[in-house]
């Protein structure tokens, strides 16, 4: 879970790379969409599974890894959904965490077909 919130905030800020890098008004618009929910997506990872758990020790600044940063949005939508997928085939998954990475995953296909229209 942890490398997923890894990877959902290193989306948020390559979205915002792009989103500030880009002289089209269209894509400017279209970056800024992309990142829409990231943080409650984070923040519902945050407290479902480690704030529940009792480990908060997870929460530092290593949390944003530079290295997931990738320019390419489309890449990185497919990278997480595949994570996703991973972490939704472990048979001890509890129902309600199961539940929030189905819908992150749902979002995360969405936001792949934006992000290939560009």
């Amino acid at each position: 879970m942890y490398e997923l919130m890894q990877h959902l905030i290193a989306f948020k800020y390559a979205c915002k790379i792009n989103h500030w890098s880009t002289d089209n008004y269209s894509m400017h618009l279209l970056f800024d969409r992309l990142t829409e929910r990231i943080d409650d997506m984070v923040d519902g990872i945050a407290e479902k599974f480690f704030m529940a758990g009792g480990d908060k020790k997870v929460f530092g600044p290593t949390l944003l890894n530079p290295k997931m940063i990738e320019r390419n949005i489309p890449k990185m939508c497919e990278s997480i959904i595949m994570h996703l997928e991973e972490l939704q085939d472990d048979d001890d998954l509890n129902e309600g965490l199961g539940s929030l990475l189905s819908a992150i995953e749902e979002e995360f296909l969405n936001k792949l077909a934006l992000a290939e229209l560009k």
